[in-house]
């Protein structure tokens, strides 16, 4: 489905990252695993390598930083040529606090890492894709950008302007042959959800019972979700936010 194409994914070396750069790597794309830990991004490019038999290169990058992100992609485009698809999924989690007791400084930590980050990677990448008239890009939301959260005030805002960055770069870049969408999962079973469940900060009973479709999701089913998008199945989809919680947005019973 993705033969050949270049595929840049931000925050790849391990949760949601790590399990869309395997699908596109299972889909013979060439990857380029972009995160601020070095060592384990290099890990993951060289598994890649090994089991799906694709080129994957590793960077280290701090989307916050402009300087860093220009050579993430000058580097992915001198060491593999292009850039068809962008994931941006790098992003950092908030605990659950009140708004008067929030760090400002980590609010600022949030925002600057989704918000920024997705609009600096973005801008780069659309620098080459527009030239080249050609491109899909995906933008990491979440459904905590769609509603209101409790004690997200840094987090939900951040993903709520990701939504809306999504539809302005769908509209503005159409014309250049760029797609962009987004999705927004609900709650997945990654390794930092795992531990909050362990640690009781978080209550998958109330959480199940609130999802009509009762569980959380796979790691996998949001990795296909992304396939989907990204590929030329999807070739008349822009600047749309894909829910991919269950059906906890449509829930209104609860």
């Amino acid at each position: 489905m993705l033969n050949g194409k270049v595929a840049l994914v931000t925050g790849s070396a391990s949760g949601i990252g790590k399990a869309i750069i395997e699908v596109f790597a299972k889909e013979q794309a060439k990857v380029v695993v972009a995160d601020l830990n070095e060592e384990s991004a290099q890990t993951v490019a060289q598994a890649l390598v090994r089991d799906y038999g694709t080129e994957a290169i590793a960077i280290k990058a701090d989307v916050t930083d402009a300087h860093s992100v220009d050579k993430m992609v000058e580097t992915t485009l001198q060491s593999l040529g292009s850039l068809d698809i962008l994931v941006n999924n790098a992003g950092v989690g908030q605990e659950f606090v009140p708004t008067i007791e929030q760090s400002i400084e980590k609010w600022d930590t949030i925002i600057s890492t989704h918000l920024r980050g997705t609009y600096l990677c973005s801008r780069r990448a659309g620098i080459w894709m527009t030239t080249h008239r050609k491109g899909a890009i995906l933008n990491i939301a979440s459904i905590v950008g769609c509603g209101g959260f409790p004690m997200r005030t840094g987090y939900g805002p951040a993903k709520a302007g990701i939504i809306n960055m999504t539809q302005v770069l769908a509209v503005e870049w159409a014309s250049y042959n760029i797609r962009v969408n987004a999705l927004a999962p609900g709650y997945v079973i990654t390794p930092l959800i795992a531990n909050k469940i362990e640690t009781g900060i978080i209550d998958m009973t109330a959480i199940n019972e609130r999802t009509p479709l009762k569980r959380p999701a796979h790691l996998e089913e949001i990795a296909q979700a992304a396939l989907f998008l990204v590929s030329d199945n999807a070739s008349y989809i822009t600047g749309v936010t894909l829910p991919v919680d269950g059906g906890w947005l449509a829930n209104r019973y609860i």
